[in-house]
């Protein structure tokens, strides 16, 4: 009788904790990862000459990529597309309005298949593969899952900054995210 109490005793204890793992991990999101993982220097990434914290009202951003193509509102950040397959994501309002603090390279831009000639500053583009990825960041990376899509993540700790994959059909690049991890 003693051996089924403290055999519930340890099974109770176990999904306590699986469940605790399970809520910490949905919580704290990306920033798991982050935690997680050695940092890469990223200091140098641009996409199309545009770095994160460029603000889209600068003169020179304005004249190499114009007005936006569109734009979809959210609670934190503007959307814009631009045009030549870029994404950005800025800071609403306030001293920093226009700053921007993610950067997207993608083949669908409003449901709509595009062509992009945008790449990393190490040479990834869309349809670059896992293992191009790999070899060009290195190998310290994390790995998740959004939407069902596998991602491989690099982080720059002094930064403050993560770059993700996200792979789709064996492997290849669909999309490139360059996020500013204090926004």
């Amino acid at each position: 009788m003693r051996i089924k109490y403290i055999v519930l005793s340890v099974f109770i204890i176990l999904i306590a904790f699986i469940g605790y793992r399970t809520i910490s991990l949905y919580t704290e999101g990306r920033s798991y990862y982050f935690k997680q993982t050695d940092s890469t220097n990223l200091s140098n990434e641009t996409f199309g000459m545009v770095r994160l914290h460029d603000n889209i009202h600068n003169p020179t951003f304005v004249r190499h990529y114009g007005t936006p193509l569109s734009r979809e509102n959210n609670d934190l950040y503007d959307y814009y597309h631009w045009e030549g397959g870029l994404e950005t994501a800025s800071i609403i309002n306030g001293k920093e309005k226009g700053d921007i603090v993610r950067l997207i390279i993608g083949e669908v831009e409003k449901g709509v298949k595009t062509k992009t000639s945008l790449k990393t500053s190490k040479g990834i583009e869309i349809g670059s593969t896992k293992k191009d990825v790999i070899a060009s960041y290195g190998s310290s990376y994390y790995k998740r899952t959004e939407q069902g899509v596998d991602i491989v993540g690099y982080v720059d700790h002094k930064l403050g900054a993560t770059i993700e994959f996200w792979l789709v059909e064996d492997g290849k690049v669909s999309e490139i995210r360059f996020d500013d991890t204090s926004s």
